[in-house]
């Protein structure tokens, strides 16, 4: 730790705020301020990474590091941010308040979104970190960022990039100490990330059994049939690993739908007809859904499942996907033929194995299901007698 935080110690921040005037009016007193700061980064970087040697559990590190943070810059919120930066989403992890009595998310949501928060979208190309300091300028160059940071209750801020897989930023809100300066900000960030990697790898090892029909990192097996679950060379995704039916019933809807493009009003209006949405909530929604699925989702494949184009929602027609609904169509097109008694024995055999109960059937009295579930009740039945 002390070698890779070494360079924080050797030069000043690159924040214009680090260097001192042109003039050097003030510099004797900044200097000392910073020198003040690069002794206190070190003492603190040190002494974290003795702290989290001892820590065998991600999110312990993590939640130490946030803690951390937050005790440095004299914040009053420190917080894992998630990007994803096609779909323009981002999504909360792992955060700390130094006021014990907060215990949950207060004004954030679920999903924000990205797309109006063009500072941060430079920050994640160019991997360069997110100062604010006075919001009467931030109303002046970015009236929509403005409103995200008034409505977050922002005053001051830090946010630094991380990344990539996962993307996203370590937020400190509200610092009181070393507003402008980042060098110990980045290496708080660097102990998050390699630790919301570490997790990563621990979730997908625990998904990982692979089926001998899957030869390559293209190649996909999607279950309808009872529980829905999608199989990749990498692991197999469980729907009840994964607490979100709204979520599910979107994805599995553009997966049932084959090669045709779905805008978030024609999912929705699909799914839930009844409910009066307005336009912009019902894209946000549907955004965040997919946004969901695709963060749980690669953790066993690199590809995405389901792309966003202009025209809207669509699987991904790079992949080999396959499903047991198409192998049942495909056997039960055989078993109508004319063939010898035996061989439709097999065949039979091979429906039987494949149907595990109704199609999706979580979702198998949802009215956009109805049809394609009852279809298939009736030839499982038949399979069965």
């Amino acid at each position: 730790m002390n070698n890779l935080f070494s360079g924080f110690f050797k030069q000043k921040e690159k924040s214009h705020d680090a260097h001192p005037p042109s003039d050097m009016t003030g510099f004797e007193q900044y200097d000392k301020e910073f020198v003040t700061y690069c002794i206190e980064q070190e003492e603190t970087l040190t002494k974290l990474e003795s702290e989290i040697h001892s820590l065998s559990e991600p999110e312990d590190t993590v939640m130490k590091t946030l803690r951390t943070a937050c005790a440095f810059h004299a914040a009053d919120w420190a917080g894992i941010i998630y990007v994803d930066v096609e779909l323009g989403v981002t999504s909360t992890g792992w955060w700390h308040n130094p006021d014990p009595k907060i215990k949950s998310l207060q004004k954030l949501e679920e999903f924000e979104n990205f797309f109006p928060m063009e500072t941060w979208q430079n920050a994640v190309k160019t991997r360069q970190p997110v100062i604010v300091q006075d919001l009467n300028e931030v109303a002046k160059t970015s009236p929509q960022e403005y409103q995200t940071y008034k409505r977050l209750g922002v005053e001051t801020m830090i946010a630094l990039p991380f990344g990539p897989k996962p993307l996203g930023f370590l937020v400190i809100r509200n610092p009181t100490r070393y507003k402008t300066f980042t060098g110990a900000g980045r290496g708080f960030a660097y102990i998050c990330h390699r630790a919301l990697a570490q997790k990563r790898t621990i979730d997908r090892i625990k998904m990982a059994l692979t089926p001998e029909e899957i030869k390559s990192d293209k190649d996909i097996i999607i279950n309808f049939f009872g529980d829905l679950e999608i199989i990749t060379q990498d692991g197999i995704w469980k729907e009840h690993d994964f607490n979100s039916p709204k979520c599910i019933r979107a994805v599995a809807f553009v997966i049932l739908h084959g090669k045709s493009s779905h805008s978030a009003l024609a999912i929705a209006e699909a799914l839930y007809p009844e409910e009066n949405i307005d336009v912009e909530i019902i894209n946000k929604n549907i955004r965040g859904y997919m946004y969901r699925f695709r963060k749980s989702f690669e953790l066993i494949c690199k590809h995405k499942l389901v792309d966003y184009t202009s025209n809207g929602y669509k699987i991904n027609t790079t992949l080999n996907i396959k499903t047991d609904i198409q192998q049942f169509e495909n056997i039960w097109e055989q078993i109508q033929q004319d063939i010898p008694i035996t061989h439709k024995v097999h065949l039979l055999k091979r429906a039987i194995k494949l149907y595990k109960g109704a199609v999706f059937q979580s979702a198998s009295g949802d009215h956009w299901l109805v049809g394609i579930a009852t279809e298939f009740k009736m030839n499982g039945v038949v399979a069965f007698k």
